[in-house]
């Protein structure tokens, strides 16, 4: 499992920092999902990203990233709708960086399975 493989890289400690911060960010109702290649989280709502460690930092992949209003300019990427974003250190900055783009996910899919639901009733 990655998560084991994440769990004993160098950059451990990070990748702990950071899935103890997701998880707070996200709230009550998220669950992680630890699969063979990434450790993924989800609320409620629906998918918000994944984490993995690389040799000299970590890897957030945002599921919604396309979507996200990239105000930092850390997002890189161009595939259908997922976006990357690199973390060497966990600073002030960072922290409120992956908050925004929580909080940016999670209205994301709140408005679009509303829509989803509109739309199954035939409203437009």
């Amino acid at each position: 499992m990655q998560f084991d493989k994440d769990l004993n890289s160098k950059n451990a400690e990070l990748f702990l920092q950071i899935r103890d911060f997701l998880m707070e960010s996200i709230g009550k109702d998220r669950f992680e999902k630890q699969s063979e290649n990434i450790t993924s989280y989800f609320c409620k709502e629906g998918g918000i990203c994944y984490i993995r460690t690389k040799d000299n930092y970590l890897h957030i992949g945002w599921f919604r990233g396309i979507h996200i209003e990239d105000k930092y300019n850390l997002l890189f990427g161009n595939g259908k709708t997922i976006r990357g974003h690199t973390i060497r250190e966990f600073d002030e900055l960072q922290k409120e960086a992956v908050k925004y783009y929580i909080d940016e996910t999670i209205t994301f899919l709140i408005e679009h399975n509303e829509l989803a639901k509109l739309r199954k009733k035939g409203i437009k």
